[in-house]
């Protein structure tokens, strides 16, 4: 487990282009870090309470969900080596707004909050990683609400597909009934089957139930750009 742990942490976001063993002798970062194991449908991070650290998914997968209860809307799904937390570690907000979730069950590795702050106060790099990294962030944001209030049916399921891990033979594997699926896009049943049949016809994606492998990626991205 330690060298997971070390392979997935020093991958982080936070480390990137920094020599991670001089951080961690100066800061203790595996040391100080909080293990954590869930069982599938667990809640990893609450829209109520403050979160443990900057966390970095170890194993398994988790949706990272926003909205309220009554209409939660996946923003997207995460594997091992992924992280959350981010946007939500320093917020003044006692509410936040978005919601973790394991898919399977799972172990997460938590960076304390105030080491997170250490780390940024006394490593200039590490600090414009985070800047950098909450950038793009706000980015996939903006082109979230853009295809969820301005966007096509068709738009929105490629953003969602676009969103979900790929298998190991290449497909997505949805992770709900496609009645509840157009729920989560605010789009009718009917609509939903047109704009699948619709990328079936123009070879974009093969699908078979809630199996849909994507033929052309590249094209699919770019829909949505």
């Amino acid at each position: 487990m330690h060298e997971t742990i070390l392979e997935k942490v020093s991958s982080l976001f936070l480390f990137q282009s920094m020599d991670f063993a001089v951080l961690d002798w100066k800061f203790h970062i595996l040391d100080k870090g909080i293990v954590q194991k869930y069982s599938a449908g667990e809640i990893l991070l609450s829209t109520r309470e403050k979160p443990i650290g900057l966390a970095v998914l170890l194993d398994g997968s988790a949706q990272i969900i926003s909205g309220d209860e009554g209409h939660p809307v996946l923003l997207r799904t995460i594997t091992a080596g992924d992280s959350f937390g981010a946007a939500s570690l320093f917020s003044r907000e006692r509410n936040y707004r978005t919601c973790v979730r394991s898919l399977r069950a799972c172990q997460v590795f938590y960076i304390p909050d105030r080491l997170v702050l250490e780390i940024c106060l006394q490593e200039p790099a590490a600090a414009q990683n985070y800047i950098a990294f909450l950038s793009d962030r706000i980015s996939f944001l903006n082109r979230k609400i853009t295809a969820f209030t301005a966007g096509s049916v068709q738009e929105r399921l490629v953003l969602y597909l676009l969103h979900l891990p790929l298998g190991s033979d290449g497909s997505w594997e949805l992770d709900t009934s496609y009645g509840e699926l157009s729920e989560r896009l605010g789009v009718g049943r009917a609509s939903l089957y047109r704009a699948l049949d619709s990328l079936c016809a123009d070879g974009y994606i093969k699908r078979e139930k809630k199996k849909v492998t994507p033929l052309q990626l590249e094209k699919l991205e770019l829909m949505i750009q």
